[in-house]
C-alpha cells in the first residue's frame, strides 16, 4: 500500500460512501443518535480521513462523538451480524496489517493465542501482486483477485 494514494482514494470515496450508507438505512445524517469513528490501529493518514468526515457530521448536527478500536470493530462485527453469537468466541482476525487468532471473552477481553512475526496476509497480497507486476493501487488482493 502506497500511503499518499491510500489516503487519496480514500479522500475521493468517503463522501459518496457515507451518503450511499445514509440512503441504504433510509436516515439523514441529522436522524442519527450519534457518529462512530474507528482511530487505530492503522493507517493512519487513511484513518485520519475517517475521523475528519465523522467529526464533521458529529458537529455539523449536534451529535455525539464516539472513538471506536479499529481491530475490536472488526472483531465485533460478527456479533452484530449474527446475535447468536455470544462470547467466547474464535477469532481470526485478518486486517490489512494485522493477522492474529484471538479468544473474544468480551468486549475489550482478547486472549492473543498467536499472530504473524512480519508480514500480514494484506502485506503478503500486496507484495505478490507487485511481483506479478499488477497495478497495487487498491491493494494487491483486489488486484489479485482480478486475476
Amino acid at each position: 500500500v502506497v500511503p499518499g494514494l491510500a489516503r487519496e482514494a480514500h479522500e475521493l470515496a468517503i463522501d459518496e460512501v457515507v451518503q450511499e450508507t445514509l440512503q441504504m438505512a433510509g436516515i439523514q445524517a441529522s436522524d442519527l443518535d450519534a457518529v462512530a469513528v474507528t482511530m487505530g490501529p492503522g493507517l493512519e493518514i487513511c484513518l485520519r480521513v475517517g475521523f475528519q468526515k465523522a467529526r464533521e457530521i458529529a458537529l455539523l448536527h449536534h451529535k455525539p462523538f464516539v472513538s471506536i478500536h479499529h481491530l475490536e470493530a472488526h472483531v465485533l462485527t460478527v456479533r452484530q451480524t449474527d446475535p447468536t453469537i455470544a462470547f467466547p468466541f474464535l477469532v481470526l482476525l485478518v486486517s490489512g496489517g494485522h493477522c492474529q487468532l484471538l479468544v473474544a471473552l468480551g468486549v475489550g477481553e482478547y486472549i492473543m493465542l498467536g499472530g504473524t512475526l512480519d508480514d500480514s496476509l494484506g502485506e503478503a497480497y500486496d507484495k505478490c501482486a507487485r511481483m506479478l507486476g499488477l497495478d497495487v493501487c487498491a491493494g494487491g488482493g483486489v488486484a489479485l483477485e482480478a486475476l
